[in-house]
Formats: structure tokens, sequence, C-alpha cells
């Protein structure tokens, strides 16, 4: 896989401090723009490994991937990441330790891995990824060198897709329902995710089709549609800034798939037919309101 262009400056800011690597460094940026690829790159390339391999699944002795297990990263986890940052290094010169979503540790984990920051290991380098840095301790933060991860351009991001293979129009239609991430798009796309704006788009024009619309999705997570339908939502509120009337309306029933979204992560039994119908009966009542224009990435920029 070609590497992202938005990722190179960052990459080469972390090589750059290479004579000099901070004991920690903590990349961060919004979720889904591939801070986990950034750190798995600069972790083979200060082992000296080939960077075209996939990091969290290299096997090697100087090497650790942590990420979260059913959600969290827990306190044994992580005493067990420090006790090999303590080892001395087994065929590189050093050692490196990559927290991929490093803002999933609970407190206990986030404590252990303070007491590593505070005293570092000699020859030992902690690459923390985090797409919502406002939920790590302060004092994990501050020990850290942080890197920004900006999104890229849209064409950068369609460019990057294409090159992986990924249809140029089911690609554009993923990125917004994942709110311009690419990763997250890639991942998607990579779980063959029909893209959601077909059946919006069918059911706005024609109700009779409402019912079989919503049984053809009865399979998905609801929690997971609906958030991505606020994805959408929010890319047709931004073309409807003179609209007041129409906006409000909108907001009103992005306050509802809110809801929905909540509702169905803390209640797998929520009946889904049931509430897809209901959202998509609404939803065809809002299709005049809506932007004439089919939400595609490009219009993002």
């Amino acid at each position: 896989m070609t590497e992202p262009p938005w990722l190179e400056a960052p990459r080469r800011q972390l090589l750059a401090m290479r004579p000099r690597l901070p004991h920690a460094v903590l990349v961060q940026g919004p979720a889904g723009w591939g801070q986990e690829r950034l750190a798995g790159v600069v972790a083979l390339e200060l082992l000296g490994l080939d960077r075209s391999r996939t990091a969290a699944e290299v096997a090697h002795p100087d090497l650790r991937w942590l990420a979260p297990e059913n959600g969290a990263i827990r306190v044994d986890a992580v005493r067990a990441l420090v006790e090999f940052l303590v080892q001395t290094p087994q065929l590189a010169a050093r050692k490196v330790a990559v927290l991929a979503a490093a803002e999933r540790m609970n407190a206990n984990a986030a404590n252990a891995l303070l007491k590593t920051l505070e005293e570092p290991p000699a020859e030992s380098f902690v690459i923390a990824c985090t797409g919502q840095p406002g939920r790590l301790l302060p004092t994990i933060r501050s020990r850290c060198q942080r890197i920004e991860v900006r999104p890229g351009a849209p064409a950068d991001v369609l460019a990057w897709l294409a090159a992986a293979g990924a249809d140029a129009e089911q690609a554009s239609y993923l990125a917004v329902e994942h709110g311009g991430a690419p990763f997250a798009a890639l991942a998607a796309l990579e779980r063959e995710q029909a893209p959601l704006w077909p059946t919006l788009a069918a059911a706005g024009r024609d109700a009779s089709r409402i019912g079989a619309l919503a049984e053809e999705r009865r399979e998905e997570d609801l929690a997971d549609l609906a958030g991505r339908w606020l994805c959408i939502l929010h890319w047709q509120l931004r073309r409807l800034v003179e609209r007041a009337e129409a906006t409000r309306t909108l907001l009103g029933f992005a306050a509802d798939l809110a809801l929905v979204r909540q509702t169905a992560s803390l209640n797998p039994a929520l009946n889904k037919p049931l509430q897809l119908r209901r959202l998509l009966l609404r939803w065809r009542e809002l299709w005049p309101l809506l932007p004439p224009a089919p939400p595609r990435l490009e219009g993002l920029g």
C-alpha cells in the first residue's frame, strides 16, 4: 500500500529527531487519519526493518504493539509493556513500543505508563497514538513530544483510496459516511461495507420501498448506521447555511438519529427494522429539504 501524502510531513519530522529522539512521542490528530500507520512506519524504520510491512503484525524481539482489547487497554498489558522496555535490546540498537488508541487506557494502566515515562529506560522508545488527546492524562501528554497528523485534501484521500483498489464512487460515499477519515473508509471497504447513501436516496425518492430497504439493512449494527447517517446529514447541513428553517428541521432529525445511536449502543435487543422504517419514513418527509447533490468527498474541501 502506498503511503498517504498527508503522513509524509509528520514522518519526516519524527525521523529528523532520530539523533535525539525523545523517549516518548504522542502522535495525535483526528481519528481515522492514520496515526497508527505513521507510528508503525516510524517504528519499523527505527529498528531497521522493511517499512512496507505492517508493524502490528511483525514478530520482532525489540518491537511491541499494544492495542485495546474489548475496547480498553488494561493495567496488566501496560505492565507487560513496561517490563519489555526495561530489557536489553536483542537484535536492534533500541526497543520500540507502540500504543494504538492510547486514550483507551484505564486509570490504572495510564498511571503504570506514567511511571516509565517519568524514569525512561535507556534506548527505549514509546510511540503513543490517539485521536482523542483530551482523554489522556495531562501528565502523560506533558511527558511526550507531540506530533500532529493533519487531514489531507479530499483529492489526496480519493487518490489514495483508489490506489488501494477502491471504486471511486463507493470510496467517496464511504469517506463522507465516516467523517472524511480515509483509514476508516478503507476499513469499511475491506470489510465490504455497503455505502448507506444509495439506501437513503432510494427511500427519499420512493416511499413504497422503505419497508424493503429497512429489511435489507436489518443485519447491520444500528448504532453504526445511525452514526454514518449523522455524518451524511452533517455534510448536507453545511450546504444549507442560508436556509435557516430547513436547517432547524434537519437538526431535529439529527437529534433523533443521535438518540437512536446512543440507545442502540446500550440496548442490542432494540428492534432494528422497526427503528429503521421509522427513521426512513421521516427521512422521506425531509427529502425535499435536502441539497440536490449526493454527498461526495470532493464536496468536503
